[in-house]
């Protein structure tokens, strides 16, 4: 018997298919634990806008690793500095998280829309990455279908819904973002939207890595989170099966609670997870700042350390135009924190790279 195409069911769902009850404990866990990250992150010590490059950069690692890639964020951090030369899998990365500050910024000119999801599709898309020719920054024309290396439809796990029907679908899940019209919780609401989005598929490629962005930008345009870095992939990457499996569920069984109840319960995981991180690094902020200002005798030595807790792996040159120090200052200071061991060298000549990696051990 030939597969056909799934047909999705429009936005909003029924009371018929929503029971909130079974998923009430996650709710209220999840409520609690990003309210608690929201109140950490506005009384930190380190600015959460120095904060967002590295863990931008992080989540980027995280999300294209879902899909394959291998890269690591030291290397992503390399390719930043400039000290190590791109390739197709850093670029990948590089492009979604130029996708994710394009998201952020763009949103205060437009509403998450379809013009939002293509012009960030294009930009996932862009430097002749994998998926860079199969139609960047619009929506498929043909049948896409999803499935392990090497299957084909009819072995597919999935099939999206049929080319001519995108339209239709992505208009309703641009309405039900901007007027929802039901009584649900933003979390619960993000849960739904993000598995809207991957069943639609709209996209002949790159469609998980723009649900997942979907996440924080949703978050922050609904003003649950004060800054756009609240990140699933990790998460999810741990569980990458399970999350697979559940969001066909969502298809074939109607079985949303089951999903919302996970996905609630990740979101709860990551909150607690990014509370200690908060505290680590308030605590690192303050213990290496200390010691930084004790061998450099200038108030410009937290500008530098600012600067470390921006961009982790650094060159001079980098440092001077982060910091907007000399030359000189900066190379003084770097070498006096290089020989009392807060900051680690590769000792090239030419181009040295330098590592904080009391920071990297954290975000790693």
């Amino acid at each position: 018997m030939r597969r056909v195409p799934f047909e999705p069911m429009l936005l909003p769902l029924g009371e018929d298919v929503i029971d909130q009850l079974t998923f009430i404990n996650e709710l209220i866990n999840a409520n609690k634990s990003v309210a608690q990250y929201q109140i950490m992150l506005r009384n930190a010590k380190v600015s959460p806008k120095l904060l967002l490059n590295p863990i931008m950069l992080n989540e980027a690692v995280q999300s294209t690793k879902i899909e394959g890639t291998q890269v690591t964020l030291d290397e992503v951090l390399e390719v930043e500095a400039q000290s190590r030369k791109n390739n197709k899998d850093v670029q990948e990365v590089m492009n979604y998280f130029h996708a994710l500050n394009q998201g952020m910024e763009t949103l205060r000119m437009l509403p998450i829309s379809t013009r939002l999801f293509k012009l960030l599709h294009k930009t996932l898309m862009s430097n002749a990455v994998r998926g860079s020719n199969r139609s960047p920054g619009e929506y498929r024309k043909s049948q896409n279908f999803i499935g392990p290396a090497g299957c084909t439809i009819e072995t597919a796990t999935y099939i999206p819904p049929e080319p001519q029907l995108v339209d239709k679908y992505m208009d309703n899940l641009e309405k039900y973002i901007n007027n929802p019209k039901d009584n649900l919780n933003e979390l619960v609401r993000i849960a739904i939207i993000h598995a809207q989005f991957e069943t639609i598929h709209p996209f002949l490629d790159g469609n998980g890595r723009i649900g997942r962005i979907l996440i924080p930008i949703y978050l922050y345009y609904k003003e649950v989170i004060d800054y756009p870095n609240f990140f699933l992939s990790e998460t999810l990457e741990k569980d990458k099966h399970k999350y697979y499996r559940y969001l066909n569920d969502t298809r074939y069984k109607s079985d949303w609670n089951q999903w919302i109840k996970f996905f609630l319960e990740s979101v709860d995981i990551q909150a607690r997870k990014n509370i200690k991180l908060i505290e680590e690094f308030n605590n690192l902020y303050e213990h290496d700042l200390a010691i930084a200002q004790r061998l450099v005798n200038s108030s410009s030595i937290k500008t530098l350390v600012d600067a470390m807790f921006q961009r982790p792996v650094f060159t001079v040159k980098t440092m001077t135009i982060a910091t907007g120090l000399s030359d000189a200052t900066c190379r003084r200071y770097l070498a006096t924190l290089e020989e009392n061991r807060l900051i680690f060298s590769n000792n090239k000549q030419r181009s040295k790279t330098f590592y904080y990696y009391n920071l990297l051990d954290k975000l790693r």
